[in-house]
Formats: structure tokens, C-alpha cells, sequence
């Protein structure tokens, strides 16, 4: 059965709704924290399973730069054409094409009210955010390709790959977002937001407003389910349930964290357990 609206409160690169929509999806680009190695697990939990899509996605976002990314999965002419003009960087040196996207200042164009989404944006952001030393975050410095970095044909391609033409919405806020009586039956939001105690991206949300979201919309009637890297006392506390996840990742290990923990905790009882289930205050 597809999933009538499947909600990422905290959308970064929007790794689970890749995955929902189409089996081995991923985003172009890593980025710190982002639940590419967990989106299998996550979505079997909520009872999915990769590639069954939903009928619409909502995306919250508050950086302009992964917005524009988020752009071109719902625009599969923007991803081809953003993909072109990463092709056409492919014979400059990489630190001085780096610093000389990095030097046009802020991504443009993905702003409420901009009218179209310039595919050389999408491109600049992709270049900096994949070459940054934290990769998607280009507030950070250059490293370059390499070191298991894509080049740029590779980010091309990767790019293009996520233009799937997914039916969506994308707004910089969740908390400007009032769940009403209307909401589908069968909606799903889920939320990944930055760690508590973690760095994020100049975005963190407090832990009181992701309690105050997930319960706005379980009180709609929606399923919803928050990754964290322990569960979230205020509403286990509530009969929520916690589910650890952490053993089900698959691909490359953590390396800029310390925190190895992942749970998810939900207002529904999950759909699948993994095996060997910690309790809960293991």
C-alpha cells in the first residue's frame, strides 16, 4: 500500500524518501548525520519497504544550499542540466574551481518566492558541499576528490540519478506547519533532527520543539518516528516506543562522531524489531 504523504520534519538530504521511492536511492552527496546507512532499517520499522513509494513528500528544510538539492529530485530537466554544467567543470583544477564557486557567495534561488531554481546553483552547491571536509556542509573547508571523494563526472552522474520527478513539497520551517483534520490517513513524519549534545549546521532545533513537533503531529493522527541517539524520555515517558537501530547500518562506519548509538523512538509499535533488541535502558 503506498503511503499517502511521507513527511521529513528535518529533511537534510532526505535520504529515507530516496529510498521509499526507489530501492538503493541515495543523495548525491554524504552529509554529517545523514540516515543513508539506517534508511533500510527505518523504513522496514515503520513498516516499508524500499522502493514502495509514497504518494507525495513534504520536505522541511532550513539551509538554502540542501534545499536546492532537494529541488533537483523533484525536477529530473533540473537535475540533467545541473549534472551538465558539473561535467563541464571536469578539466579545472579542483581547489581553484572550489574557491572560485565558493567566493560567489550563498547559494541562490531556493528562497520562498524565487521563481525557478537556476541549475548552476544546484551545480555550485553540489561541487563545494562534495569537496568540503565535511561533506554537505560548506561552511567547512576544502579537501577536494579523492579520499573517497566523487570527481565531478561522478557527482554528475550521481546527480542525475536523483532527479526522479518525486511529487513534493519543500518549505524551510516545520514549525510553521499546522497539521490539520485533514491530514491523509496513512501519513507518516519522520524527523532527524541534529543530535542533542551533537555540532549541527547553524540550523539546531532544541529538544523541547522536537517533543513539541512530534507530538503536534501525532495529535493529527499522523505515525511518527524520531531518530536521536538515545531515546527521547519525554515521550517513552508517554508509552512512546524506542527501537536501537545501530547494528542494522550498512555501508561506511561513522568517522566524524563519537556517538555510535542510534534509536528511534515512535508514537506506533514498530512494525519490525531488529534482532538481539537491547532494552531499553541497556
Amino acid at each position: 500500500m503506498t503511503c499517502p504523504l511521507f513527511v521529513e520534519l528535518c529533511a537534510g538530504t532526505a535520504a529515507l524518501s530516496l529510498r521509499l521511492h526507489r530501492r538503493h536511492a541515495r543523495p548525491p552527496v554524504s552529509r554529517m548525520g545523514a540516515k543513508t546507512g539506517y534508511a533500510d532499517a527505518i523504513l522496514r520499522i515503520l513498516g516499508f519497504r524500499p522502493g514502495q513509494g509514497a504518494a507525495h513528500y513534504l520536505w522541511c528544510e532550513p539551509d538554502p544550499g540542501v534545499r536546492l538539492l532537494l529541488e533537483a529530485y523533484r525536477d529530473a530537466d533540473l537535475a540533467r542540466a545541473a549534472a551538465a554544467i558539473i561535467r563541464g567543470w571536469a578539466d579545472e583544477e579542483p581547489r581553484a574551481l572550489w574557491e572560485r564557486l565558493r567566493a560567489e557567495g550563498p547559494p541562490r534561488g531556493a528562497d520562498p518566492g524565487d521563481v525557478g531554481v537556476p541549475p548552476r546553483e544546484v551545480a555550485r552547491w553540489l561541487v563545494r558541499a562534495t569537496w568540503s571536509y565535511e561533506q554537505g556542509n560548506i561552511r567547512t573547508g576544502f579537501v577536494g576528490p579523492g579520499d573517497r571523494r566523487q570527481n565531478t563526472t561522478a557527482t554528475a552522474t550521481a546527480t542525475e540519478l536523483a532527479g526522479m520527478g518525486l511529487p513534493a513539497t519543500i518549505t524551510p520551517d516545520a514549525r510553521g506547519i499546522e497539521p490539520g483534520p485533514d491530514l491523509p490517513p496513512g501519513t507518516v513524519a519522520y524527523m532527524d533532527p541534529p543530535y542533542v549534545g551533537t555540532t549541527g549546521y547553524g540550523h539546531d532545533i532544541p529538544r523541547s520543539e522536537v517533543v513539541a513537533l512530534a507530538r503536534r503531529w501525532a495529535d493529527a493522527g499522523a505515525t511518527v518516528a524520531i531518530s536521536e541517539a538515545e531515546p527521547i524520555a519525554d515521550l517513552t515517558a508517554e508509552g512512546w516506543h524506542a527501537v536501537r537501530v545501530d547494528g542494522e547500518r550498512r555501508g561506511q562506519k561513522r568517522t566524524f562522531s563519537k556517538q555510535q548509538a542510534e534509536w528511534v523512538t515512535m508514537n506506533r509499535p514498530p512494525a519490525w524489531t531488529p534482532p538481539e533488541q537491547r532494552g531499553l535502558f541497556a
